[in-house]
């Protein structure tokens, strides 16, 4: 699917000299961020922080203003010098971080990723001691869906400009896509000690449902309509339970 609407990222945070960003995930920061212009840097010279602080924050800012500028701008349109300038960081601190613009656009989708994959897993745990699994699997679902609409720009990279990056995109992509598989995985296999009239499945299910989720998302991402994804979880959670052959009582 090729997409063509972009969307710029919400800008709260310039009049206080912050970074620009919608709602923030757990720690504070969003995926994807802006840092204003108008605010210096990082401290410098006799009162500058300890060198690792620096390091740390310095790979912050550019993991989310990498994000930030390809969701902006494609990745074929994204350069090192936006990058540093959403970032506030100087080009010799990219370098010192990251190789070149790929390594630190596929290095910013994996941090990210490892932030929704937890995300996935907490997301049954207010759900009380022995949930239902059609709970469980609705909670991970609305968790993901509420992430992305969240995360405008992370969705955006990861599902529309990622193929535009190589084989190596592609390959971190599919290990992504293998890891929610994983978890849909341990969700049928848990679920079906408690249903064992189910019938089995073939391993291709668990990434054909997650193909089936990214399809639909793409589209509400490629329409600039992400806020509309918590409103797939209805129709998601009845396609899920149709290939993962798992019959539930849903009715939507």
């Amino acid at each position: 699917m090729r997409c063509i609407e972009r969307q710029r990222p919400p800008d709260d945070g310039a009049s206080s000299g912050g970074p620009r960003s919608g709602d923030r995930r757990p720690g504070g920061l969003r995926l994807a961020e802006v840092y204003d212009p108008a605010r210096p840097g990082l401290p410098r010279g006799r009162s500058s922080l300890p060198a690792p602080v620096v390091r740390k924050a310095q790979r912050e800012r550019l993991l989310g203003a990498v994000i930030s500028a390809v969701a902006e701008h494609g990745y074929p349109g994204t350069t090192v010098a936006m990058v540093v300038a959403r970032a506030r960081v100087s080009r010799k601190a990219f370098y010192d971080h990251f190789t070149g613009l790929e390594d630190c656009f596929l290095t910013a989708l994996a941090d990210a990723q490892k932030v929704i994959l937890r995300e996935l897993m907490n997301a049954p745990k207010g759900l009380g001691e022995k949930p239902s699994p059609l709970a469980v699997l609705q909670a991970g679902l609305r968790s993901y869906l509420t992430l992305c609409a969240r995360e405008p720009e992370y969705a955006r990279c990861i599902l529309v400009e990622l193929p535009a990056v190589g084989p190596r995109a592609l390959k971190g992509r599919n290990k992504a896509y293998g890891a929610v598989a994983d978890v849909l995985r341990l969700w049928r296999e848990h679920a079906a000690k408690r249903h064992p009239e189910w019938p089995p499945v073939e391993e291709t299910a668990y990434r054909a449902a997650v193909g089936a989720i990214a399809e639909l998302i793409t589209a509400h991402v490629c329409a600039g309509d992400a806020a509309g994804l918590p409103a797939l979880h209805g129709p998601l959670t009845a396609i899920l339970l149709r290939i993962l052959a798992a019959p539930l009582p849903y009715d939507g």
